[in-house]
């Protein structure tokens, strides 16, 4: 059916439905002609098709989010936040999930192009491909990049070094002393900011981690990390970068047949709701991931893209506990 076919049914010019699809109606005709296009595209079914009228209008009311992990619940509430915003607002989302690979990152970002984005909420795996970048850019694509930091665009985030400084100081409070650190990719602006925060809290202390590792945001790097620290070195608590690496700690801890938090604290950062089911709860610093999202598509569909850190607060769980000499 074609819009056509919809101005014969209701007796009035193509330009006339234009106008009335597109919102453009008041002072321009009769009520009466309106309610007859209205009558006409009922009887018909008529449905715009969305491509055709990106085409006329040059703008697609899309938004791209390319993040590194899916799977990761940190990385999907964020992701809701960018939908519920863009629903709100009137516009669709593309998810692309670039599984922390830089290369299949860069594939999206040309692929992205090619889709026609106006903006694109944006978690990079690392140091993301300047030229890509560039190119989205020139192309009047706009960028807001989310829970990460890339030079010279601008970043909705959270307060990463201040929120693992916290942690650091209440862990110090209830008595650990020997802090192992379980920290996620080098080269990744959050993973790097919780690390400096927490040690920046233990030097006011005069202490230093005992142990540090640089690994993923992942289950099974915080399940390995942790069974390699067991071997090598006696810690009293282990703090990994987000709350997956926490809780495959946690697992590792148990198998080696020791008890948490009576031989040894774990906590995480992020507070998904994972945090809250596993046994004993997690400590952890919560993120507001949803509302990073959120922030980042508003800021791209108004068109005043600035950077903007979020608060974070620190979550006491049971996962660590006084200590007791």
């Amino acid at each position: 059916m074609t819009i056509r076919e919809v101005a014969a049914r209701a007796g009035v010019s193509v330009s006339t439905v234009s106008r009335v699809l597109n919102g453009r109606d008041a002072h321009h005709m009769r009520p009466e002609t309106k309610a007859r296009v209205l009558r006409a595209i009922e009887e018909l079914e008529y449905t715009p098709v969305k491509a055709a009228r990106a085409l006329r209008r040059q703008r697609t009311q899309v938004i791209g989010v390319l993040l590194p992990d899916i799977s990761n619940p940190f990385f999907s509430l964020l992701a809701r936040g960018v939908e519920s915003v863009a629903f709100e607002k009137g516009y669709s989302i593309l998810i692309c999930d670039s599984n922390h690979d830089s290369r299949k990152e860069a594939v999206y970002l040309s692929m992205l192009l090619e889709e026609r984005v106006e903006g694109l909420v944006f978690i990079p795996v690392g140091r993301p491909a300047t030229d890509l970048i560039q190119r989205l850019l020139n192309h009047g694509v706009k960028i807001m990049v989310a829970d990460r930091r890339v030079d010279g665009l601008p970043t909705v985030s959270a307060d990463n070094r201040g929120g693992s400084a916290s942690l650091a100081r209440y862990l110090l409070d209830i008595g650990y002393r020997k802090i192992a650190y379980l920290a996620g990719p080098k080269g990744v602006s959050s993973a790097e900011e919780r690390f400096a925060g927490l040690v920046s809290a233990l030097e006011e202390e005069g202490l230093n981690p005992v142990w540090v590792r640089w690994g993923h945001f992942t289950f099974e790097s915080g399940y390995h990390l942790t069974r390699k620290l067991l071997s090598e070195v006696k810690a009293d608590a282990i703090v990994a970068g987000n709350d997956l690496m926490a809780v495959g700690a946690i697992r590792a801890v148990e198998e080696r047949g020791l008890r948490v938090p009576e031989d040894i604290g774990v906590a995480g950062f992020d507070h998904v709701p994972l945090a809250d089911l596993v046994k004993p709860r997690l400590t952890t610093v919560e993120v507001p991931a949803s509302r990073i999202g959120e922030e980042a598509a508003r800021q791209l569909i108004e068109g005043a893209c600035r950077d903007f850190c979020l608060p974070v607060e620190l979550i006491p769980g049971a996962s660590c506990a006084q200590r007791r000499w």
